[in-house]
């Protein structure tokens, strides 16, 4: 009689196994050349963004990567299984005996090789080898340059001002036209770009311009960290990843520290989750700021119990939001500060919503122009208002995009970052334009433009921009002062 051929699971449990290394040196491959064309982000942002607090989420990311990354892999999964299926099992040994024999070994230096080259691919686009170099090299930036905020010594002035600090999401100044300072032929920001010709707006070119992001100031918690304490976001992964301590950075003495100090009310008001990246913990340990976000809105009945687009809720709905909080912040027997943070020109594309227009082919183009009427009518209405004589207005982004809509081609350096100091006393004693400055000069300029009085023109790594005195990077070099943000520092650790 005869035998049953019996399955030869060794064998199966080898392709199994040559297969998944197979597959999953693909998706790296496939995720670090979408990560790197979509996202212009390096592993440094990513690594920060993984490590933290994921909560509050938006834009369907999960959903985008998953499609991107994963989706592109099934058919090479498919195309595996078949192949192995067929020469390795159906084709009968007897007319392909070698090949039979050869092909688990053929399979697994095909694994390999994909490995190889999709490591060195993800490599080369996100910069890990650059990252986990810079890491193990220490530098003294902070030991020779750091100046401690009680060195500073910042003094408020008798009469304060309050300030309205608007961040605005990705808001780089390439979107203006090219005779304006920017990179298109049309100017999708006009509001923007004529306010910062009538008032006062630090370029680093002619015309409209703007700051340098550095290292650990190229995503939104990074920026808003850097500009209110002077410092880039350099913490570790894992030593500061915003829910592993009682108090976040709990050696840094931030903007809301000092307000808080000299009296003022803290509000920070976002259209997101603020658990999104540690935001609310940093808020809360820095000014006792009030914090109020997406769910706010929702207990407030502002928008509905379930309402969600995008991020949260859209950036008209903020500005209405901002307009209520400030008419009852100026009622209050106290100088106030609030800061919000728009959305709706977040990556990828940016958000259409019910007003933005359709004027132009790009979404991007249709996003950033509707984000620039908001900004002009809520504006508008602050100079209207009774609160405004005594308000300071700052208008910032956070960071350029993290895709490459509308500036493909340009490196970081050449995507400065928009800033706008509204209705403050002070009068540059220098230069305003070609100027080279990063985030961390946010932070006492933001206190000089409140007429605080401070020891010297600076506060940790910032520079003070309306003494007219040198940055750290036009000291020490651009190129210079990023290699050094990058490398691991000790004194660096007291910030923790």
């Amino acid at each position: 009689m005869e035998r049953k051929k019996t399955r030869n699971w060794p064998l199966i449990l080898l392709y199994i196994f040559i297969g998944i290394v197979f597959i999953l040196g693909c998706i790296l491959a496939i995720s670090a050349l979408w990560v790197n064309r979509t996202f212009c982000v390096s592993f440094t942002e990513l690594l920060y963004t993984l490590a933290n607090s994921l909560d509050g989420t938006g834009g369907n990311m999960f959903g985008v990567t998953l499609r991107n990354c994963l989706l592109p892999a099934l058919p090479i999964a498919l195309g595996y299984g078949a192949a192995v299926w067929f020469f390795g099992f159906w084709l009968p040994e007897k007319k392909k005996p070698i090949l039979r024999r050869l092909m688990p070994a053929v399979m697994g230096a095909v694994a390999l090789i994909t490995c190889i080259c999709a490591f060195l691919c993800a490599d080369r686009l996100l910069q890990i080898t650059d990252y986990f170099e810079a890491r193990n090299a220490r530098s003294t930036l902070y030991e020779e340059h750091f100046v401690p905020v009680d060195e500073a010594n910042p003094t408020a002035p008798e009469q304060k001002k309050n300030l309205l600090m608007i961040y605005l999401e990705s808001m780089e100044t390439t979107y203006a036209s090219e005779d304006a300072g920017g990179r298109q032929p049309v100017n999708y920001m006009p509001f923007m770009t004529a306010l910062a010709r009538d008032q006062i707006s630090f370029s680093d070119k002619e015309g409209l311009g703007g700051f340098i992001s550095v290292p650990g100031t190229t995503w939104t918690m990074g920026a808003l960290f850097a500009t209110s304490s002077g410092i880039p976001f350099s913490f570790p992964v894992g030593e500061n990843s915003m829910g592993k301590y009682d108090l976040f950075a709990s050696g840094v003495t931030a903007l809301g520290d000092i307000l808080e100090r000299d009296g003022y009310y803290n509000q920070f008001l976002c259209g997101s989750d603020i658990a999104f990246a540690g935001r609310d913990k940093y808020f809360r340990d820095h000014g006792s700021y009030d914090l109020y976000d997406l769910h706010t809105a929702r207990q407030k009945g502002v928008i509905p119990s379930d309402y969600f687009v995008f991020w949260g809720y859209e950036d008209y709905i903020l500005y209405d939001i901002a307009k209520k909080e400030l008419t009852a912040l100026s009622q209050k027997n106290q100088p106030f500060n609030l800061t919000m943070l728009t959305v709706d020109p977040h990556h990828i594309g940016g958000y259409i919503c019910p007003k933005c227009g359709n004027d132009y082919k790009n979404q991007t183009a249709n996003v950033i122009s509707c984000a620039d009427r908001l900004l002009e009518e809520f504006i508008n209405w602050c100079q209207q208002q009774p609160f405004y004589e005594d308000t300071v207005i700052v208008i910032i982004g956070d960071h350029p995009r993290m895709d490459n809509n509308l500036t493909a081609g340009l490196s970081y350096e050449q995507r400065p970052v928009y800033n706008c100091f509204m209705n403050t006393d002070i009068v540059p004693q220098g230069a305003v334009s070609n100027r080279t400055f990063t985030a961390m000069d946010i932070f006492p300029t933001v206190l000089a433009a409140l007429n605080y009085q401070m020891e010297g023109d600076r506060i940790g790594l910032g520079t003070n921009m309306f003494s007219g005195a040198k940055t750290l990077a036009e000291e020490l070099g651009l190129g210079y002062l990023q290699e050094e943000i990058r490398k691991y520092s000790v004194y660096y650790e007291r910030f923790y």
